[in-house]
């Protein structure tokens, strides 16, 4: 027998519908625009179906060799950063779920802190220069490999797995690596994927601090790509310069990049989305 729908879930439904709506347009407006003939379109031009079919755009990027260095730096910054993120991030929460710790809650506040205090943009710089880190790739993962938040999302979740397991496997003889590796792991896949698909994100994304740490064009990620892309394009077509692009195609290869650039986390989202919900409820909620 079918349940009657309540007038509130109804209203509910209809405004998480119209954010979801909200939500797509722009990135279909994108893909509409990308790939229509340049000729046939506007900036600012509601595009409900491709106004002919032009992959012209695509190919001048594809074909761009910064695009595919910028792409290789981004690609080894997110895989560098993803493994150095969660190596620390899941030992330091589990070293964080024990009581036993010495100094646990010490250690726990002082993590916090974190949270709520930094030192601001130009002692991180300092910092990041004085370690000779600067221009480096390593500029752009070692300064963020602790996330506070998700160090407590992961740690609530191991304080909810049953002691009695842990126990059983000390009386046989393990160690903490040994729990740690065969028992914490494997019971926590859902909580490091939703936490893998945070921090690559974030690494895929981040756009400021590869501003601040990297000087050199050859080492530069996909963001500063497509802002110096976007930036000289405008120009282009401001100062009416028709011997880099003119207005249409200007379009077509500033909505290409942006769907090239954001293809890849489109891609491994569909594989993570079935642990997401489950990682964050198993982590934010205690019984």
């Amino acid at each position: 027998m079918s349940k009657k729908i309540q007038p509130g879930n109804a209203v509910i439904g209809a405004v998480l519908i119209g954010f979801a709506f909200m939500t797509f347009m722009p990135f279909y407006y994108v893909i509409m625009a990308s790939i229509s003939d340049p000729a046939r379109i506007r900036e600012g031009e509601l595009l409900l179906w491709p106004q002919g079919l032009d992959l012209t755009a695509y190919t001048i990027i594809l074909q761009n060799e910064r695009f595919i260095t910028s792409f290789g730096n981004t690609l080894a910054r997110t895989g560098l950063g993803l493994a150095i993120n969660l190596s620390l991030q899941l030992t330091f929460a589990y070293a964080l779920s024990k009581r036993y710790l010495p100094g646990q809650k010490f250690f726990m506040i002082f993590t916090i802190i974190t949270m709520l205090f930094n030192g601001g943009i130009i002692p991180t710089y300092l910092v990041v220069k004085g370690t000779g880190l600067i221009d480096t790739i390593w500029a752009l993962v070692i300064p963020a490999a602790i996330s506070t938040w998700n160090v407590i999302l992961l740690k609530s979740f191991f304080e909810n797995i049953p002691a009695s397991l842990e126990e059983s496997a000390r009386i046989d003889g393990a160690n903490d690596l040994s729990i740690f590796a065969r028992i914490y792991l494997p019971l926590s896949t859902a909580s490091i994927a939703t936490i893998g698909l945070f921090i690559a994100v974030q690494h895929w994304n981040t756009y400021m601090d590869a501003v601040i740490y990297i000087n050199t064009a050859s080492k530069q990620v996909l963001q500063i790509f497509l802002r110096d892309m976007v930036v000289q394009l405008e120009m282009a077509a401001v100062l009416g310069d028709m011997g880099v692009v003119n207005e249409t195609s200007s379009l077509s290869v500033r909505t290409a990049s942006i769907f090239l650039v954001a293809l890849p986390i489109i891609i491994v989202y569909p594989f993570i989305q079935r642990y997401f919900v489950k990682g964050v409820m198993l982590g934010a909620v205690k019984g």
